[in-house]
């Protein structure tokens, strides 16, 4: 009996997943695609339908054309507003929230802000308020089905914040005050893994390959997405790529060690390189990458200095990367994307340059999803973790 649960598990599993990337099709197609026999799918199919995960509909006339003669069969595809999961950025002084659907489309984006002296329990209780908000919705009400969180630190595989260092957290059971408190499903994620399984569920084509992903502010977060996999390590927090070395100087990483990628990429660096030296407040410094575009484009040389120290270091940085994980992509985000649009071909320039002769040279480029990418990116691991969540936990 447990076989036969595991394997429904799965086959409801490989169906929402089929009809989220490639869409609306037909009951014949679907067990064609899955190697599923015909009273299989029937049986699966019409429990998805009974629990209101996906729906029965028309397909446009292309596709059933293209189908064998026959009696046409009915469409089946997701329905986005069968359930929800809420996204939930920590930041400095900021949260944002993200709600998707089953159809993994952003339903909602908001944000809020804290003091970032705060303990974690009151940061609990800034999501529980959103939470109670989300379940009185006249929309989301009960379908509100887990919620992810994200945080820009060390986060194991049981959602405990190991090390956050901008908020002054060590080894914060974060995850477990969430779910006492909340009574649903919480991951804790770190932001740049968020971040990179946001783009994944945000571009399809890139489920099946394999990707790096940099998130650059006030530190260099790094995700490895391995054919289509995240890359967690042995205890989770694999993936701190701002700290491989490309120097043997420079100034102090947030680790304590000199000559790591972050110490050269983030805003602090960009600071320094833009003569601003370690003056500005938290406020200037955010807005910084844009004061740095902005001299640049009028042709300032400090402006011009900036860029290129930062373009220089990414370029370092990136081609061992390319070199160790051989991605298929390379995606950068983050606050500094003002600075990066301007030296983005002089990276990939240089990354073609520096890789081992012969290897495939990625294609780098922006980050899709903007200023919402990790809470999207958390909202996208907490519907990850229900639907892959094994039916003996559930």
């Amino acid at each position: 009996m447990a076989d036969q649960t595991l394997v429904r598990f799965v086959n409801e599993r490989n169906i929402l997943a089929s009809l989220r990337v490639s869409g609306p099709t037909t009951r014949a197609d679907l067990a064609r695609l899955l190697s599923l026999t015909p009273a299989s799918i029937t049986r699966v199919v019409n429990d998805l339908v009974s629990r209101d995960l996906i729906v029965q509909m028309a397909l446009p006339k292309a596709h059933q054309t293209a189908r064998e003669p026959g009696r046409p069969g009915v469409g089946v595809g997701l329905n986005a507003g069968g359930a929800y999961f809420l996204g939930v950025e920590v930041g400095v002084g900021l949260l944002r929230f993200a709600v998707i659907d089953l159809a993994a489309g952003v339903a909602q984006t908001s944000q809020v802000e804290f003091d970032p002296a705060s303990s974690p329990s009151a940061v609990v209780e800034l999501i529980a308020a959103k939470v109670e908000q989300l379940q009185t919705a006249p929309t989301i009400h009960a379908k509100l089905r887990g919620v992810g969180v994200t945080v820009p630190g060390l986060v194991d595989l049981d959602g405990h914040v190991v090390n956050l260092p901008i908020l002054g957290w060590r080894n914060i059971g974060f995850g477990v005050l969430l779910e006492d408190r909340l009574s649903l499903p919480v991951s804790v994620e770190n932001n740049a893994n968020a971040a990179a399984l946001g783009a994944v569920y945000a571009d399809p084509e890139m489920s099946a390959g394999s990707a790096i992903f940099l998130k650059l502010g006030t530190g260099c977060g790094g995700a490895a997405i391995i054919n289509g996999q995240l890359l967690r390590g042995a205890f989770g927090t694999a993936g701190e790529l701002g700290h491989i070395r490309v120097s043997d100087d420079g100034y102090p990483c947030s680790c304590g060690q000199l000559g790591c990628l972050e110490s050269w990429v983030n805003l602090s660096a960009l600071a320094r390189a833009f003569g601003a030296g370690n003056t500005l407040g938290a406020a200037k410094l955010q807005r910084l990458p844009r004061t740095v575009a902005a001299s640049f484009r009028n042709g300032e040389e400090r402006g011009k200095h900036a860029v290129e120290s930062i373009a220089k270091y990414l370029g370092l940085g990136i081609s061992s990367l390319v070199n160790v994980f051989n991605p298929n992509t390379v995606v950068l985000s983050g606050i500094m994307r003002p600075v990066l649009e301007i030296c983005l071909k002089n990276i990939q320039s240089d990354v073609a340059r520096r890789v081992i002769f012969g290897s495939r040279i990625p294609e780098i480029r922006l980050s899709g999803l903007a200023d919402s990418e990790c809470a999207i990116g958390a909202a996208t691991v907490a519907y990850q973790r229900f639907f892959e969540m094994s039916p003996v936990e559930n």
